[in-house]
């Protein structure tokens, strides 16, 4: 059994090596599909790890409040499912709440983060596309972020003309990586940069995609700058004791502010780190899945080229059959023949997707996580693709008469 299938593969990679552009063509579907759904669920596992390294390094204690019905809770109070549309609405956070809160005895933190439209720009008349955050001087310390150079704005600064700047502001809008003490421009009123953060991956406690390219001032210079029209889109609260009892004190007072409308959710740090692990899941299988369907078409490409090579190599089946060759060798011929296209396939596809990853990794703040269960099991994938769909053209290369075969030119 084992020297069959020896020969069995000896002569696949032959026949392989005789058409060798039409069995590349022919693996190219695979090539693609498996490099694409390794791509996607390593991206996704390398933010959610990102996420989740954040959240572990600040306080573990933090109370986040958003706006919307974000989730469906059970009886028991866990989480049962989430509202991906709710944060979509209006916004239901206000001054009150932050004024509400900072009077509870049980708190020891607010700190309000809102969000203004604004191009910033330098004295030079260079301009930036970011996002600019208004914030208190609590930011550092609850949102566990590092400052690569000066310090962020204190208490006395509240509502002084101060910005600290995410590193591709540095990098882009004053082309140098330490602008501390020069000027920013936002709705033409001046900024002294104070601050340069560290490299920032992906976090939870804010609602921009990428916190490099984020400008960070004093919450209500925002205020001022935007004539009130901030959008307050989440409120972090560090607790004086346990998180438990404070989220209902929270939920109460906030229901009272809104007219009896729990417009908002109150979610504790494990919270918090559960949607974002359930949200980044469902979008990663969702492209992944959607990456797969090449994988499909690369199985029908393999099962019509092998249906070409049986038609293609009939005279060469009657031969093995005159000499005593079984049905079930020949069905063995062909079967391994496109388990061994769809291999190769497969690992051409990790290889590519391995490198990508590299790229991405040198190149950008992207960190994907390629693990050893993801690879083997798209490698299993691509050899289980290569039995389903090359089992046709087996059973009717099995299937042939001997002699018909023999008469075919």
């Amino acid at each position: 059994m084992t020297s069959l299938t020896g020969r069995n593969v000896r002569m696949a990679i032959q026949s392989i090596k005789s058409t060798r552009m039409r069995s590349f063509l022919t693996m190219l579907g695979i090539i693609i599909g498996v490099a694409s759904v390794i791509m996607a669920v390593s991206l996704g596992e390398g933010i959610r790890q990102q996420v989740s390294g954040n959240l572990s390094v600040s306080a573990q204690d933090i109370i986040s409040i958003r706006p919307g019905n974000l989730v469906d809770r059970a009886n028991d109070g866990s989480i049962s499912s989430i509202n991906y549309g709710a944060a979509l609405g209006t916004n239901a956070l206000t001054d009150q709440d932050l004024t509400s809160l900072e009077k509870l005895p049980s708190i020891k933190t607010v700190l309000p983060l809102s969000t203004i439209s604004a191009q910033a720009s330098d004295r030079n008349g260079r301009t930036f596309d970011g996002t600019v955050i208004g914030t208190g001087e609590d930011f550092v310390e609850l949102s566990g972020l590092k400052l690569a150079y000066g310090s962020f704005f204190t208490s006395g600064q509240s509502t002084s003309d101060v910005a600290v700047i995410g590193k591709l502001v540095a990098e882009e809008l004053f082309q140098e990586n330490i602008p501390i003490g020069q000027a920013l421009i936002l709705r033409g009123k001046e900024f002294m940069i104070t601050g340069v953060f560290d490299t920032l991956s992906a976090n939870s406690l804010s609602n921009t995609n990428d916190l490099n390219r984020a400008i960070f001032i004093p919450y209500q210079e925002a205020k001022s700058i935007s004539g009130n029209t901030s959008t307050l889109y989440q409120i972090l609260v560090k607790p004086n004791g346990s998180s438990q009892n404070v989220t209902k004190e929270i939920t109460e007072i906030l229901t009272e502010n809104h007219g009896g409308q729990q417009d908002f959710t109150v979610l504790t740090q494990a919270e918090t780190l559960q949607i974002a692990g359930r949200t980044l899941t469902s979008l990663t299988s969702f492209i992944a899945g959607i990456a797969a369907i090449s994988l499909i078409v690369g199985g029908i490409g393999i099962m019509n080229i092998m249906f070409v090579s049986v038609t293609e190599r009939t005279r060469e089946i009657g031969v093995r059959k005159s000499l005593g060759a079984t049905n079930r060798q020949i069905y063995g011929q062909f079967l391994v023949e496109s388990t061994i296209i769809s291999l190769i396939g497969g690992m051409i596809g990790v290889a590519i997707a391995l490198f990508a990853n590299f790229c991405l990794v040198v190149l950008t703040n992207l960190r994907p996580v390629a693990t050893l269960p993801i690879i083997g099991l798209a490698v299993v994938v691509s050899v289980a693709v290569g039995i389903i769909f090359g089992t046709a053209p087996a059973v009717k290369a099995a299937r042939k008469d001997p002699i018909q075969s023999l008469r075919h030119e």
